[in-house]
């Protein structure tokens, strides 16, 4: 069944770990093959897999969307959230131990398994520039084993839904509470409430803000409002815990926050701006102290500041990575100009350059586009200098020849952050914590991503989205946003489009749960083991729902 099986570990520097560091046992029997990778002192690694090789070649891969697919795409994966099965040409059924890692198709014969690699749960953090700063290498202590092997059979393999109603999409939304009003908030929830629709609600819990408006616990009528919302049925989850930042108040104001009684339990952290006491402005992969300090206030899970990509037509299941590139950008970009949507050009641009170049050409498009706003602000001869000489830098590291060649390249790749369609993950380097992190898609245009074709697209998948909003941002840069104006008055299409959610909410064909919720069923993928039965594989540790395929 199994020719043949070779573990890599790739140290931090990326060179192959010394054998000396761990052992990799195997132990073959009937119908299955167990393996385990213990580690003989603590090791810092940037990458844990095993190549296996079958002797009959895979003829079909049980896809995320609970479907038999012929896999002719390298970009087909198995992550945690999805049933690991295959079957060969020898029409045994083949699935996991353990229901962890990420399987990854290579050729017929060659499968691999992911234990640890950077993008199964990416991670970074900003500098005092403000440029991303991503983790490449984890902590592995030398208590640590990883075990785990395989089961065949040419009987049934069961497989287990993603919902607890069944086998049918999810959507989850995290909204950012970065232009809420206690206005607009109200006018929110209720359009909400009339939907059934549920969200996790960012929030800021003390009300210092530059902007003219705000809304935050700490003032009268948000509190009211806030409350309303709990009420209601939504997750309330901190955003960072202000507007804005003052200094040392704000440092203080983190040291000793409290959840609010009425609201608890508040267990979901979300960064917001650039607040020095962010999880992402911490200095890389040393967190231990944040960790401590947050886990104390009871959070359980914490965004990790990065989104797989942006929603379009094509890729609103952020599992699926397949439709995560640049080809399918402006694909979408085609079908929004067919379906009479005019969008500005600066958006293609700018998720080129947020997902499809590398960071220090990102870091200089963001120079240029500030040196940009500023001279249209100010037009004068010291703006004009700037203007050109962030332009002169951006486009002679563009034209290099191998930036080139790499964008020719790149066009039908999957982006780096969504390679393996993530989810939920242990936040990385922890010692006494147990936090886990999510990853998001940025939602902006919800006239093409909750479009009839869009959402066809996604229930047919069985896909999932924790969408990243900004439900009340109105700047015209978002064509596709939710409210045309400051009178908060709905934009009709944005409106439709959270109506067909709502409608297959209420028809039972879609899971609309808060992130807390979600999380919750997404930790029980962690226990499932696949035991064998004369009549074929069967799933224990899962109180969900599951069926047989065969």
């Amino acid at each position: 069944m199994i020719d043949s099986i070779s573990c890599t570990i790739l140290d931090e520097d990326g060179g192959e770990l010394s054998t000396s560091n761990y052992t990799f046992i195997e132990i073959r029997s009937d119908q299955k093959f167990d393996f385990s990778i213990n580690f003989s002192k603590d090791v810092t690694l940037r990458a844990i897999w095993l190549d296996v090789y079958f002797s009959s070649p895979i003829t079909k891969w049980r896809y995320l969307d609970y479907s038999w697919v012929s896999p002719k795409l390298t970009s087909f994966v198995a992550n945690i959230h999805s049933p690991k099965i295959v079957k060969l040409k020898s029409d045994f059924l083949v699935v996991p131990k353990l229901n962890t890692g990420c399987w990854e198709y290579k050729t017929p014969h060659h499968l691999r398994w992911f234990f640890w690699h950077p993008m199964l749960s990416p991670t970074m953090t900003y500098d005092s520039k403000d440029i991303r700063h991503f983790l490449r290498s984890k902590r592995f202590l030398s208590e640590i084993k990883i075990e785990n092997g395989f089961l065949w059979s040419s009987g049934v393999a069961e497989e287990w839904a993603r919902t607890p109603i069944g086998f049918f999409p999810t959507i989850c939304f995290t909204d950012h509470s970065d232009f809420d009003t206690v206005q607009n908030l109200k006018i929110q929830r209720e359009f909400f409430k009339k939907l059934g629709i549920k969200t996790t609600k960012g929030f800021f819990l003390y009300d210092y803000t530059h902007k003219k408006e705000n809304a935050s616990y700490e003032h009268p009528e948000g509190k009211i409002e806030l409350k309303a919302w709990k009420a209601d049925g939504h997750e309330l989850a901190y955003h960072a815990l202000s507007q804005s930042y003052r200094g040392e108040i704000s440092e203080q104001e983190f040291l000793n926050f409290e959840a609010p009684e009425q609201l608890k339990p508040i267990d979901t952290y979300i960064d917001h701006g650039f607040h020095p006491y962010n999880y992402t402005k911490q200095k890389l992969g040393n967190w231990s102290e944040w960790y401590d300090h947050v886990f104390q206030k009871g959070i359980k899970r914490i965004w990790t500041y990065i989104d797989g990509g942006e929603a379009n037509y094509f890729n609103l299941n952020q599992i699926n990575p397949t439709y995560s590139t640049l080809g399918h950008m402006r694909l979408s970009s085609k079908l929004a100009k067919a379906n009479g949507l005019k969008r500005n050009w600066k958006t293609n641009i700018r998720n080129f350059l947020m997902y499809g170049v590398s960071e220090e050409l990102l870091q200089q498009g963001k120079y240029l586009g500030a040196d940009f706003r500023g001279l249209v602000r100010k037009k004068s001869g010291n703006s004009f200098l700037k203007f050109l000489k962030s332009g002169k830098s951006f486009f002679s590291l563009a034209i290099k020849p191998e930036n080139i060649r790499k964008q020719f390249s790149k066009s039908k790749e999957v982006f780096e952050f969504n390679r393996f369609g993530p989810v939920f993950f242990e936040a990385p380097n922890q010692l006494d914590t147990k936090i886990d992190a999510f990853q998001t898609l940025a939602v902006r245009d919800y006239d093409i991503a909750f479009s009839k074709e869009s959402l066809e697209r996604f229930v047919k998948e069985n896909g999932l989205v924790i969408a990243h909003t900004y439900f009340a941002y109105t700047g015209l840069n978002h064509e596709g946003r939710l409210f045309e104006n400051e009178h908060w008055d709905f934009r009709p299409e944005a409106k439709k489009g959270f109506e067909r959610i709502g409608k297959l909410i209420e028809e039972g064909q879609l899971w609309n749960p808060t992130l807390r919720d979600l999380h919750s069923f997404y930790q029980k993928f962690e226990e499932i083991e696949y035991f064998l039965t004369p009549k074929g594989l069967k799933i224990k540790n899962f109180d969900g729902i599951v069926r047989e395929v065969s």
